[in-house]
This record gives structure tokens, C-alpha cells and sequence, in this order.
């Protein structure tokens, strides 16, 4: 239920309402060797297991071999997933769910997903001028302004369709509650959060292209997000060489 959230709630920022037929490189605002990155990540054709791999993770990570698992999601592109998970030495969890204690193992997990790419007819959509302006609407701290402005965006997206436009509200007023933080010296932009039951979030942008990580590796944010933020370099690095 987390995972469908947030991917509803980012995809209400991100997603226009015609097809995507520009080229990332045509788009982005960014510098060139950005877009040369996202053109490079799109030509890996959403191959999650292909850009972040379990011999990356080994680099940072110890792998308890005896219990590693592999998942590579039956959906393909930008909301495929491929995520590795091994038991850990925590505690098991104890989550509530409608009043009842549900416990269960505390795992080690890198999920790497949700890879996608701006275009023209999203920076007009949402009156912005690049794919770092795009990306910054998606997660930096909204403004009041900010919330104005892009609750008159949906009024005229769902101008015929007041169910769907109180749906919509409702993930913008959901989106104001949510607070993520910048990673600095991380491609041209990357925000990250934190929850003590399901771990950290990373979402990065290069050029015209977007990812998300998300770890849980220790108990700790402070060194979950090092980890992350590797895991993040290893994927970009893939584009780079």
C-alpha cells in the first residue's frame, strides 16, 4: 500500500495527459553530459537488475548469501522494480495494521524503480523550465504559492472531471505533509527521507531522467543514506564511463 501511494502521488506531479515522443536530451535544461546520462539509461530499456546490480551492492554492503533473494517485478518500464533482500541481524519489526500486531523479520533491502523520463509536454504542462525545476515541484518543501499554483494546474487538467480532481487535491494535500530533504553533490538533484519501519528513499535526477532507491541496510539514516547515495553513483556510474 506505501509503495502504490507514493507512486500515485509522484506520478501525479509528473505524468501529462499526452505520449511521451520526445527524446530525454530535447528537454531537460540540463548540461549536456546530463543528457547524454539519460540517454544512456534509457537505452538500457528499464533493465533495473542491468543498473544496479548485486555485485554493486557487495561494494558497500555484506550480503548474507544464505538468505539473498532476487525480485525482478513482472512490470516493465517505469514501474518495473528490481529489489534484493537478506536477513539482517535487527530485530524483527512490529507494524499495526487496523489494531493488530503483525511482526516479522527486519530485512536487508535495495530496491531500485520507478526510472522515467521528463518531457517538453510535462515542463509545459506544469509551466517549468527544466527538468530540475520539474523535479524540485515533485519534492522540495511546497510553498504556499507553490500549492496555489499547482492546484490551478489540476483544476484546469480535470476541468471536466470533478472525481478525479478531488482525487488529485487530495494527493496534493498529501504532498504538502511530505518532507524530504536535498542530497548535495548527487547528479543534478537528489532528495532523500527517512522511515524508521520501511527504511530510506532516494530520488535522483540526471538530465531528463529520474530513479528511486530505496534501502534499509542498518537502523540508522545517517548511514543507510551513504549507502544509498553509492548505490545512486554505481547506477549513474554505468553512463559515465
Amino acid at each position: 500500500m506505501k509503495n502504490i501511494f507514493y507512486t500515485l502521488l509522484i506520478a501525479l506531479f509528473i505524468v501529462s495527459c499526452g505520449n511521451n515522443d520526445s527524446s530525454p536530451e530535447s528537454n531537460s535544461g540540463n548540461s549536456s553530459e546530463s543528457n547524454k546520462t539519460a540517454v544512456c539509461l534509457q537505452n538500457y530499456n528499464y533493465q533495473y537488475e542491468k543498473l544496479l546490480t548485486k555485485d554493486d551492492i557487495a561494494k558497500y554492503v555484506t550480503i548474507d548469501e544464505a538468505s539473498y533473494k532476487i525480485k525482478i517485478s513482472s512490470i516493465t518500464g517505469k514501474y518495473g522494480s528490481c529489489s534484493y533482500e537478506w536477513l539482517s541481524d535487527r530485530p524483527d519489526l512490529e507494524i499495526e495494521i487496523s489494531g493488530v500486531i503483525i511482526k516479522g523479520p527486519d530485512k536487508n533491502r535495495v530496491v531500485i524503480k520507478q526510472l522515467d523520463f521528463y518531457t517538453d509536454e510535462q515542463l509545459k504542462l506544469y509551466s517549468q523550465e527544466s527538468a530540475i525545476a520539474l523535479f524540485d515541484q515533485s519534492y522540495k518543501k511546497l510553498s504556499q504559492q507553490e500549492y496555489n499554483e499547482l492546484l490551478e494546474n489540476l483544476k484546469k487538467q480535470y476541468a471536466d472531471n470533478p472525481t478525479e480532481y478531488e482525487r488529485a487535491k487530495g494527493f496534493l494535500d498529501a504532498r504538502m505533509n511530505l518532507i524530504y530533504e536535498p542530497v548535495n553533490d548527487l547528479a543534478d538533484r537528489a532528495y532523500w527521507k527517512w522511515n524508521d519501519t520501511y527504511g530510506l528513499e532516494l530520488a535522483v535526477l540526471s538530465g531528463a531522467a529520474h530513479f528511486t532507491i530505496e534501502t534499509k541496510v542498518t537502523a540508522q539514516a545517517d548511514t543507510t543514506l551513504d549507502a544509498a547515495i553509492n548505490l545512486a553513483k554505481e547506477v549513474l556510474a554505468k553512463c559515465n564511463n
